[in-house]
């Protein structure tokens, strides 16, 4: 219902716009650069501009959880870095081909739509997740219930993904460095920053869920705000 009380059909027609150009644009770009390998960027940039879409639509957090935001520095330091490492990947596959793994195409490229496909999704059901909520409640349900970070843990499969989808490995070397060294960092302001909002409870969300290697045994769909405990066996 907040969902529908909060549709804006002027945002929803530019959204759609928007998004028809890209796919449109990227499709014509790659055709007529790398004609024969095409279809993998062409997958990939449909992908990526449906989801950056809907988080437009609904002005979802990039990278934050939606509580808080993270000093602009930092996040601005992280953007510089990740779009110029992206546009590389893009100019490395379609014309520079500097560092290319070509003898792995298109497999490796295929494993790279994969996981940034997985990171899509896993960003859409934490979108979802923080709709649900209001703005100052710290999220505890779904896969808030497995890490604490699942927003940022989509983001680093996104920055590993796309150098994979265009076989650089200077790309995945500078993600693997660079990127994730800043993300990690976003992460530790974005923990003091909860503490210092959220107190006990977070210090408790701390204790009982793991920081960004989520345990899926937690998974759990159970009303938003509640952590789900592991249960103890039975003594005998």
């Amino acid at each position: 219902m907040e969902l529908v009380r909060n549709f804006r059909l002027g945002r929803l027609i530019w959204t759609a716009f928007v998004t028809w150009y890209f796919i449109d644009f990227s499709r014509n770009f790659f055709s007529s650069l790398v004609p024969e390998q095409a279809k993998i960027p062409t997958i990939f940039f449909l992908i990526l501009v449906l989801w950056m879409a809907i988080e437009y639509y609904f002005s979802s957090p990039y990278y934050q959880t939606g509580i808080v935001l993270i000093p602009t520095f930092e996040r601005i330091f992280f953007s510089i870095f990740f779009y110029a490492n992206t546009i590389y990947c893009i100019a490395d596959y379609s014309n520079l081909h500097w560092t290319q793994l070509n003898l792995l195409f298109p497999y490796l490229n295929i494993i790279g739509i994969i996981i940034f496909a997985l990171s899509v999704l896993l960003r859409y059901y934490t979108l979802f997740e923080l709709l649900r909520l209001p703005a100052s409640k710290l999220p505890k349900s779904g896969f808030f219930n497995t890490c604490r970070h699942p927003r940022y843990l989509a983001t680093i499969l996104q920055i590993i993904a796309i150098p994979l989808v265009f076989t650089s490995y200077l790309g995945l070397a500078i993600a693997l460095t660079i990127e994730l060294f800043i993300i990690y960092r976003e992460m530790q302001a974005e923990e003091k920053m909860m503490t210092e909002m959220f107190k006990e409870e977070y210090l408790q969300y701390k204790n009982n869920v793991p920081f960004i290697i989520p345990k899926l045994s937690r998974l759990s769909f159970v009303k938003s705000g509640s952590v789900t405990k592991n249960k103890s066996p039975k003594k005998k």
